[in-house]
């Protein structure tokens, strides 16, 4: 799974498209009764609307910001996000061999000296009110996320936009991601950051170290104002709740409800190996991280409980065993969500699904492929149909399930064409 860090140019610089946040609408107050009504008939009781919300779904990659409308309560706001570079102010790191000779100091000693230089810079946040007056404007600078991450990164990046992605009202908070990586390479890190509505700097962290072999997660501020950061829980107290676990590597987080989420890990540790040829070839290129990592499986914890039903507060509902997870740049589960069953069905190519209700995710089924009848049509009035395609798996998997048994599925598996 782990890929190499190498790029050469920028024929190696890989973009993901992502979805962007939608401007909240104002609706319209109802008209006023005329005054002539004496009578108002009651309205007929509703039935309670289909949960049709996938809370998992995730935007893998990178992620550019955009100025931004939103409202936070009742109050409406405007955001300016800018990136800003200053080339009269240079900065030097020693690389720890992630960054190569193409941004040394000093190509002549850069063999011995690994000093890489950049630039000072980093994003400027400006929020105005409703009627257009500045609240605050924020400009950070490389030296703020040097604890978040690799300090030799950052002082070559190229500074980004950030994203906006929430507030919290009660917390007169925003939160926000920003995308780190090396000029014309597809090495990048992220960090999450959190302003309050002062323009003072509540948090910044660390979301993940690399774009390669990065987790099924996008940090997001969840409803009750925790953040999610891919590593961490962070609660509008302050708090902070890791979701990590030693030696081991979180491969997915993601929300299934409002106030429950679900983390995989593997068990296991990367160890580094080094050869001649790479050391050689590390000084073409804008990345060099020429150690080569091979991850070594906690063969005592092979089939122990690795996958994870937590609440937003961290705490533990529901453990199991899941090895369903894969990908080629990023991890992924591979998920659906049936609104018409409120599940989640979870896919393991060997085993077969997992299914979490979605109005309890602490109860789950295993439904091994052996249980399930094979398809054969016609497909049946009553069902429906979703299908399952892993990103490295040769296969697609289509499924059918009638509402009113959520549990008891066909299935089929269809050769996907060569080069899909």
């Amino acid at each position: 799974m782990r890929s190499s860090f190498f790029a050469l140019g920028i024929a190696g610089l890989i973009l993901t498209a992502c979805e962007q946040r939608q401007p909240t609408e104002r609706t319209a107050a109802p008209s006023p009764l005329a005054d002539t009504t004496l009578t108002v008939a009651l309205p007929t009781a509703q039935p309670t609307p289909p949960d049709t919300t996938d809370a998992s779904r995730t935007s893998l990659g990178y992620q550019a910001g955009r100025d931004t409308t939103f409202y936070l309560g009742k109050q409406r706001y405007r955001l300016l996000l800018r990136a800003e570079t200053d080339s009269t102010k240079p900065l030097v790191a020693v690389t720890d061999g992630s960054v190569g000779e193409a941004f040394a100091e000093d190509t002549s000693t850069f063999a011995t000296t690994r000093r890489v230089r950049g630039y000072e810079g980093g994003p400027v946040i400006t929020l105005l009110d409703s009627a257009g007056r500045r609240v605050f404007q924020r400009r950070l600078r490389k030296a703020d996320f040097y604890g978040a991450a690799s300090r030799d990164i950052v002082t070559v990046s190229k500074p980004e936009r950030p994203k906006f992605i929430g507030g919290y009202a009660p917390g007169k908070t925003l939160a926000f991601t920003l995308d780190i990586g090396i000029p014309y390479s597809d090495v990048w890190q992220k960090c999450v950051l959190m302003l309050g509505l002062d323009g003072r700097v509540r948090h910044i962290a660390s979301s993940y170290d690399s774009n390669w072999d990065g987790p099924d997660c996008e940090p997001r501020l969840l409803p009750d104002g925790t953040l999610l950061t891919c590593r961490a829980l962070l609660q509008p107290d302050g708090k902070l709740v890791s979701l990590q676990k030693p030696k081991s590597q979180i491969v997915a987080a993601f929300p299934l409800t409002d106030s429950t989420l679900f983390t995989v890990h593997r068990y296991g540790e990367y160890q580094q190996q080094t050869t001649n040829e790479e050391k050689a070839a590390a000084s073409q290129q804008e990345s060099a991280d020429f150690q080569d990592a091979k991850w070594i499986v906690d063969k005592r914890l092979r089939n122990a409980p690795n996958a994870f039903v937590l609440s937003t507060k961290g705490q533990l509902l529901k453990q199991f065993r899941y090895d369903g997870y894969g990908g080629t740049m990023f991890y992924q589960v591979p998920r659906r969500y049936v609104w018409q069953t409120h599940s989640y069905y979870l896919l393991d190519e060997k085993r077969g699904l997992t299914q979490l209700d979605k109005h309890n995710p602490a109860v789950l089924t295993e439904l091994p492929f052996r249980q399930m009848q094979r398809f054969r049509r016609p497909q049946r009035p009553a069902e429906i149909r979703f299908t399952l395609s892993p990103e490295a798996s040769s296969y697609s998997y289509a499924f059918y399930v009638n509402p009113t048994q959520p549990t008891k599925l066909r299935y089929e598996r269809i050769q996907r064409p060569a080069g899909m």
